[in-house]
């Protein structure tokens, strides 16, 4: 008795089919293998990638690819595609492929299912190098093999070891000959699924590629390919999943290469990405909803693209600014952002793109400024009806350089537009706002003739009670209900008077209030103090960010705006002590209410209408320094104030971007503020750094000025004793002029009396010179002995004075000298705590590249999962199809299964039927016999008896012999003519019988029966012969 063989379990049978194709010497052999290895390679693909991989590509090579060596050879004589000169064949190519493929895809129910097997392969296929150059010699479109399901496998195959092993990957592409180009060169296939798949390869190859490799993608004129891409395929709407993902490429290679933007720049790129941009506008004509949204999304792309080009701080950022620009970029994007018809995110990111195409370009803001767009687009009435607003003139421009200019139709200027939509537009989206309001700051960004011209403005339009929008309004009169607004303009002046003394000071000279008509007068820095009192009360925490952070930053070393505050101040600082305390519940109002305080005591002073040492109990006795440190953390913990150095501020922030920079520099300064004495003041910068005590100033001011009134006196004594002397002089002056004249009058005399008498004139002009002499000498001694005497007491008066000076110098310098140590002191103290704050802040730059490195894993993470949701969602729809098509088996094989049980009962009714029409055909062939051999014997019995009655019929009885012979000859022809019918009626019958017999057989194939090739020659004998027969008994 045989015993039944033992069960074969999947891993023996694999373990069999690889050994076989490992030793088997027939191609038929190796294939049937890797057909059997296919079949379990869903379900097990662990076992077979384990056993098979490296005899699946040894196959590839050897049979797939005819190589002896490492040649690939041409086509056969008989130009089969199938077949190769020497043994390659594609259909080994395309089943070792299929292999491959389901190995690294198994299914998710399979035991084995699991991301090693996934690695394992693409370590297997990446430890070479010429297993990767097996698969890109595939992609050659001279190849014989470059067939469309070996170009679609080895891509493919390429993406799935890209997304296990990319580095590696990479590595192996670069090191391969013409790698890279035949990747590039997939682009220009004309078969979508290869085309599709080629480009989702670059994607992933490029997504964190080296530097390298994105270079040489670039320099294979992929940018014009991808534009001619989407363009073939219909533009940004009709392109759809393919647009976006022609975008992702261009976008990996542009992010952080200034080589690639030089390139795009340079191969005339630009002008075509222009281009397609102005086709994200919606057409006039209704469309379908899913080409606006494929629109729209590609619109979204392209724009995220043209921020890559621009990103700050980067080298290349200037020129692409300019290129941009000159393009017509800016017109564009504006005329986008004012496009109702396009969804708020869209229109929000081209504002952003506008911002990063002028920030901190000088040239280009200015140009900016002279933009126009359509006035129905944004503005109202009242505001096109302005004849001039911030920062610009009102006025028509022509439609020249707009992208969708409309003829004969009113233009706005670009700033007035952005203006209205920021500050009077609280119906639409708010990042809209705020973009809208980025991109006057960007307008405004280290600019100061723009700032200088748009603060000027300003003023002059709320002078002037201008209705177009204006910020300084906004401020002093916010809407009750658009709170949106006033922290909009509350941003845009921080820019303005940021480091800007000038600007602090314009600002601090406008007026608010109307005398004439019974109104308080307050400046505007007061009016900002007002308006947070009553945003405290309750607290609006946008208001109270919009108004306390432009008080920080307006009141930041500006001790003039201090005490301009704190005139009207009282209440605003009971306020913001009431809004610090814990029981507020809101860590963001309690901290602006205590950076506010802190701002305001740090610079105010001994002469401030709130002098310090009234400031001092306020903060530190009813307020506490605990609360006030307390206030300054919490703020610290914001994340808006936290991420700051990390990441960009985000959209629905609070706070401006000039307080969070003050706050984060001057943190430390604020803490310590509380803890200063109130009698040290802040000096500016120019003169120290930390300040000095008031009552030593005041000391040294009074010693200072008694030095110089006592030496105002020495010096008011001393011109007293001059004059004295000058007067002395002047009066012996006057006595030697009066003895002059009186010698000359005597000389003449004696002329004149005794001329003969010259010898007595000698002798008394020798008396008079002599005289003279004396007195001279005499006068010089007296004045000589004179200034010396005072000389000298003025230079003891001076000495005295001097020294009593001097001894006060030393006094006051020693008294500084103790202040100096005591600077130094706290300078020191102050470069051990910078130090500390260096370590601290390189351990925050580590943690923050830690933090980019993880983000950038984790957008890595994202692409991969979309990638993995994609394929899962064709999965999906595949296995759909796969089950209705199931189901429609399913039905289709209940409905056969039915026809079978209704034949089978046909077969077996047709079976008896033929069993009886077979018994009735064979008596029927015996009476057809037996009419035949009467019909012979009826013919021969005639034949007889007409010989008879010719030969012995008498002639007198000739015409009654030849009536009965007419008769008899009569009745045999009736006789014949009724054989002939019922011969005729047998034939149909049996030819009816015949053919209902075949077409019994016939369902009996169909139905899985047999009929023996006997039976089939036995009836066609039988056929023969009875048609033979038949046709001697017609005849």
């Amino acid at each position: 008795m045989l015993k039944t063989p033992p069960l074969q379990t999947a891993s023996a049978t694999i373990d069999t089919l690889c050994a076989r194709l490992h030793s088997a010497t027939l191609r038929e052999d190796r294939r049937a293998a890797i057909l059997g290895l296919r079949s379990f390679a869903k379900q097990y693909p662990a076992s077979v990638a384990s056993g098979s991989l490296r005899e699946l590509l040894t196959t590839l090579r050897r049979d797939g690819l005819g190589e002896a060596g490492s040649t690939i050879d041409s086509l056969g004589r008989d130009g089969r595609r199938g077949s190769v000169a020497e043994g390659g064949d594609v259909d080994t190519i395309r089943l070792v492929l299929e292999t491959l493929l389901m190995l690294f895809n198994p299914d998710s129910s399979s035991p084995e299912a699991s991301d090693e097997v996934a690695y394992f392969m693409a370590d297997g296929f990446s430890m070479r190098q010429d297993n990767v150059t097996l698969l890109l010699s595939l992609l050659d479109p001279a190849s014989p093999f470059a067939d469309y399901y070996s170009r679609l496998y080895s891509l493919q195959l390429l993406s799935a070891i890209c997304a296990a092993r990319p580095e590696r990957l990479q590595e192996c592409i670069l090191g391969a000959p013409l790698g890279v180009s035949r990747l590039v060169a997939v682009l220009d296939d004309t078969r979508d699924a290869v085309r599709n798949a080629g480009l989702l390869l670059l994607v992933d190859l490029t997504s964190g590629a080296n530097e390298e490799l994105r270079k040489i993608v670039a320099f294979e004129d992929v940018f014009a390919k991808v534009f001619s891409l989407i363009r073939a395929e219909g533009g940004l709407a009709e392109a759809g999943i393919t647009a976006q993902d022609c975008l992702s490429l261009l976008a990996n290679l542009i992010k952080g290469s200034p080589s690639n933007q030089t390139m795009f720049r340079e191969s005339g790129c630009v002008p075509q990405m222009i281009q397609m941009l102005e086709h994200a506008f919606p057409p006039s004509a209704p469309e379908a909803a899913f080409l606006a949204q494929a629109r729209e999304k590609a619109a979204w792309g392209l724009l995220r693209l043209l921020e890559l080009f621009l990103e700050p701080g980067e080298t290349s950022t200037g020129q692409n600014q300019a290129v941009f620009f000159r393009a017509g970029t800016a017109q564009v994007l504006i005329d986008l952002a004012f496009t109702a018809g396009l969804p708020p995110p869209i229109r929000t990111l081209a504002l952003k793109c506008v911002a990063a195409l002028i920030a901190s370009n000088p040239p280009l803001q200015e140009a900016f400024a002279a933009l126009t767009i359509d006035a129905a687009s944004s503005a109202p009435s009242e505001l096109r009806a302005a004849t001039q607003t911030n920062g610009s003139r009102s006025g028509h421009s022509s439609a020249k350089g707009s992208a969708r200019a409309s003829a004969e139709r009113p233009r706005l200027y670009i700033i007035e537009a952005l203006l209205d939509l920021t500050l009077a537009k609280p119906q639409e989206d708010s990042q809209l706002r705020a973009a809208a309001c980025s991109l006057i700051q960007a307008y405004l960004t280290n600019h100061d003739r723009i700032k200088a011209h748009f603060l000027a403005r300003a003023i002059g339009g709320h002078a002037d009670h201008e209705g177009a929008a204006n910020a300084l309004n906004t401020l002093l009169h916010p809407d009750a209900g658009d709170a949106a607004s006033a922290m909009y303009a509350s941003w845009m002046v921080s820019d303005l008077v940021d480091d800007q003394i000038e600007a602090k000071a314009a600002l601090a000279a406008v007026m608010e209030g109307n005398e004439s008509e019974g109104e308080d007068v307050l400046t505007f820095i007061q009016a900002l103090g007002s308006q947070l009192q009553a945003a405290l009360q309750p607290a609006d925490e946008r208001l109270v960010a919009a108004y306390a952070g432009l008080l920080t930053v307006l009141l930041w070393d500006f001790a003039d705006g201090v005490n301009n505050l704190l005139a009207e101040g009282s209440g605003l600082l009971q306020a913001l002590v009431a809004a610090v305390s814990p029981a507020s519940g809101d860590s963001l109002v309690s901290g602006l209410s205590a950076v506010l305080l802190g701002t305001v005591y740090e610079f105010s002073t001994k002469d401030s209408p709130i002098p310090r040492r009234t400031l001092a109990p306020l903060l530190t006795q009813r307020l506490g320094r605990s609360k006030y440190l307390d206030a300054l953390s919490q703020l610290r913990r914001q994340p808006a104030i936290r991420d700051f150095d990390i990441d960009e501020p985000a959209d629905e922030t609070l706070l401006s971007r000039n307080f969070i920079d003050i706050f984060m520099l001057e943190f430390s300064r604020l803490r310590k503020a509380i803890d200063k004495d109130p009698g040290v003041e802040v000096l500016p910068f120019s003169v120290a750094e930390d300040g000095v005590d008031r009552d030593v100033l005041d000391e040294l001011r009074q010693q200072v000025l008694t030095a110089k009134e006592a030496l105002a006196a020495a010096l008011e004594e001393k011109m007293k004793e001059q004059q004295v002397r000058e007067q002395e002089v002047m009066a012996r002056e006057k006595e030697v002029q009066t003895a002059s004249a009186e010698v000359e009058r005597l000389r003449r005399i004696n002329g004149a009396m005794q001329v003969g008498h010259e010898g007595e004139l000698e002798g008394l002009g020798r008396r008079h010179e002599e005289m003279l002499g004396r007195v001279q000498s005499e006068h010089q001694r007296a004045f000589a002995a004179s200034k010396v005497e005072v000389e000298r007491k003025l230079e003891e008066r001076l000495r005295e004075q001097g020294m009593a000076a001097a001894q006060k110098v030393q006094e006051s310098e020693q008294k500084a000298v103790e202040v100096g140590n005591s600077h130094r002191d706290e300078q020191t103290r102050h470069g051990e705590t910078a130090r500390q704050l260096e370590a601290l802040t390189a351990q925050h730059t580590g943690l923050g590249t830690r933090e980019i490195e993880m983000r950038r894993q984790f957008e890595d993470l994202n692409l991969r999962h979309e990638k993995i949701t994609r394929e899962y969602g064709v999965l999906g729809v595949q296995a759909q199809q796969a089950g209705s098509e199931l189901e429609r088996v399913r039905a289709e094989s209940e409905t056969r299964r039915e026809s079978i049980v209704k034949l089978a009962a046909e077969m077996q009714e047709l079976r008896e039927e033929l069993a009886g029409r077979e018994a009735e055909l064979a008596t029927e062939r015996v009476g057809f016999g037996d009419l035949e051999r009467e019909l012979e014997s009826a013919k021969a019995s005639l034949a007889a008896a007409a010989t008879l009655a010719q030969s012995k019929a008498p002639v007198g009885s000739a015409a009654a012999g030849d009536a009965d012979m007419q008769r008899q000859l009569a009745e045999a022809r009736e006789a014949e003519k009724v054989a002939k019918e019922e011969l005729e009626g047998m034939l149909l019958l049996m030819g009816d019988l015949e053919a209902k017999r075949d077409l019994y057989r016939e369902k009996v194939k169909e139905l899985g029966g047999s009929v023996s090739e006997e039976e089939d020659e036995e009836d066609e004998d039988k056929d023969g012969e009875e048609e033979e027969e038949a046709d001697e008994g017609v005849e």
